[in-house]
């Protein structure tokens, strides 16, 4: 009986995972292996077929199909993300080149799972984000999809471009395995700076032979003559010389490193508190010339980011000892490479925050159903998840600021948060709760997008302190409902009341908030830029008409959003109402131009 039982549950088990099925709103990547054989080895490629299910939807393609599937070979990748989850990660070898969900042709691509990633898998695509950002020479291309492996689903994927040289990837000079001419030596390297063990490696000890063991695994070429080997291993022994110098003043050390190349890299860690970055997972690629240097990139592997607090450099209490950049970090000329490039990059960052929602927008029915593959990750809540990622995210900016912009705080009274609650007067929560960032007039920091219209209740916030909950500031509006396009002051007493806005101003709005004089003054405007009326000049709205109140004399004209002009009177004494269908109309009265919504 026992036994039937546990057959029973087993049966039960199994029925519920393959009634998980693809969400409809991704691309659906189907692999059949030959004889349903299950992938084990991350050596061994195994025969297979694949086609890509692009569902109609827009902006992709579908490649082959059920009945003409394409040919392909498939093995495991990764090392811990091989070893330490039951939802794998795969690498691809398609027989011919394809353009895979609009990326560049190749044979070579990764299926990385992310099953280390419970902030909505986030990690790996801000990291690629931010370098994209930055301006890094290539970063790679991903694509979110449903997988179908042997007739299970297995979840949400990301169809990765691996890092490889190629004129369209890492494109530096191809240099051949076991080249024994001294020029060729020279260049064509890719070389991961790895934390694992691997054949195809050469090692150091750091500070000049005392210090931690650095590895060295030579992705191209991948077999190496001695002539090949030496100059791998004279290069990085005397780049390591001039890095732990005594003398950091001197410049020696960037006669081997591009030293703007790693600055980009080295932001993109730092901006995404990746604490693995120095220590594994890290490229750099070399030219071929006697004069070229080693430039760091691409990046890959963020999975380490935002495990810790975000009030340190990556290089500080660190679990992983991060190679060469503790020392660098060392060098004035360094340091100042580093502020001068993080002030240029700062204000990218609000594009991010844009990319990160509408990231999360995409794969979010796709996350539900992999929760339900995959109970185990925490990635059912996609909402939840990425909130918590914007609110490290920003920390760990906000944090770098105050040591690279000359103490200067982009945020000096932090973070204008939402009220989640289904009411106004509800209650407040301050972790969870959507936020909206202020964009300063004199310094561009983290800004709104359209926030506000993905609240559930559209009219409540509050100011908060520098991210912490302690302080809340009181607006000076006389306990009246905020309106667009007026300044409204900050008061520097910390009080906590909840802040409103009149109903209609509900989305679609910039906020910004400056200093004027001693005070801080927050506006809400229209982006459109245009100016309620005011003083002896009104226009109203009712069901299909607009009323305009002007002073004797005075010209007014309606417009469609899209500038076509409405019939009315040039010139108005007094009251005048115009007939119009429903709908957003501009309307231009003297110096002055309204916005008004006709029910």
């Amino acid at each position: 009986m026992k036994r039937f039982i546990l057959y029973i549950v087993a049966t039960l088990s199994a029925v519920s995972i393959l009634a998980v099925s693809p969400s409809g709103t991704l691309p659906v990547f189907y692999i059949n292996t030959e004889n349903g054989t299950p992938i084990t080895s991350k050596e061994d490629y195994l025969t297979a077929t694949y086609h890509l299910d692009a569902l109609g939807l827009e902006g992709y393609t579908s490649i082959g199909s059920a009945e003409a599937p394409l040919p392909m070979q498939i093995k495991g990748r990764g090392n811990y993300t091989w070893t330490g989850f039951k939802k794998k990660p795969y690498r691809l070898k398609l027989d011919s080149k394809q353009p895979l969900l609009g990326m560049k042709k190749s044979k070579h691509f990764g299926l990385l799972a992310n099953a280390d990633d419970n902030l909505g898998f986030l990690r790996n695509a801000v990291g690629f984000e931010v370098s994209r950002q930055i301006g890094l020479a290539w970063t790679p291309s991903q694509r979110p999809v449903e997988v179908v492996l042997n007739g299970d689903y297995i979840g949400l994927y990301f169809l990765t471009e691996l890092i490889r040289v190629d004129s369209d990837r890492v494109n530096v000079t191809e240099q051949a395995d076991e080249e024994t001419d001294a020029d060729a030596i020279t260049g064509g390297w890719l070389v991961e700076i790895d934390n694992y063990d691997d054949p195809a490696q050469i090692g150091i000890r750091e500070n000049r032979g005392s210090g931690e063991y650095m590895r060295f695994t030579h992705k191209s070429p991948e077999v190496l003559s001695s002539q090949q080997r030496d100059y791998l291993l004279n290069l990085v022994t005397q780049a390591d010389a001039a890095i732990f110098t005594d003398d950091k003043s001197s410049t020696t050390w960037q006669d081997y490193i591009d030293i703007d190349e790693l600055v980009k890299f080295y932001i993109t860690q730092e901006v995404t508190d990746n604490g693995e970055s120095f220590h594994g997972s890290c490229y750099w690629h070399k030219e071929r010339g006697a004069d070229t240097k080693m430039i760091f990139g691409p990046v890959w592997d963020f999975g380490n980011s935002f495990w810790r607090s975000c009030d340190k450099f990556i290089y500080e209490g660190s679990n992983f000892h991060q190679h060469w950049i503790g020392e660098i970090a060392k060098f004035p000329a360094f340091q100042d490479a580093v502020k001068a490039k993080w002030v240029d990059f700062m204000p990218q960052l609000a594009s991010i925050e844009q990319y990160i929602y509408d990231f999360t927008s995409k794969i979010a029915s796709a996350a539900v159903s992999d929760a339900e593959r995959w109970p185990e990750y925490g990635n059912a809540d996609i909402a939840n998840a990425r909130d918590r990622y914007i609110n490290k995210l920003l920390a760990k900016a906000d944090w770098l600021n105050s040591q690279w912009n000359e103490g200067e705080d982009p945020s000096p009274l932090g973070s204008l948060y939402m009220v989640g609650a289904s009411s106004v007067l509800g209650s407040w929560q301050p972790a969870d709760a959507p936020q909206l960032f202020y964009n300063s007039e004199s310094q561009s920091y983290f800004r709104h997008f359209d926030r506000i219209s993905q609240l559930t209740d559209k009219r409540g916030f509050k100011i908060i302190d520098r991210r912490s909950w302690s302080g809340c500031f009181e607006m000076c509006s006389n306990g009246n409902p905020l309106v667009l396009n007026e300044d409204y002051v900050v008061s520097t007493t910390v009080g906590g009341s909840n802040i409103t806005m009149n109903e209609e101003v509900v989305e679609n709005v910039d906020v910004t908030l400056r200093q004027v004089g001693d005070n801080w003054v927050l506006r809400i405007s229209d982006p459109s830029g245009i100016e309620p009326v005011k003083n002896d000049i009104a226009v109203t709205a009712a069901p299909g008409a607009i009323t305009i109140t002007v002073p004797q004399g005075c010209t007014a004209s309606i417009y469609t959003l899209s500038g076509s002009s409405i019939s009315a009177p040039e010139h108005i004494d007094g009251t005048c109402t115009v007939a119009v269908a429903p709908g957003f109309y501009i309307v231009k009265a003297g110096t002055r131009t309204a916005k008004v919504l006709v029910p």
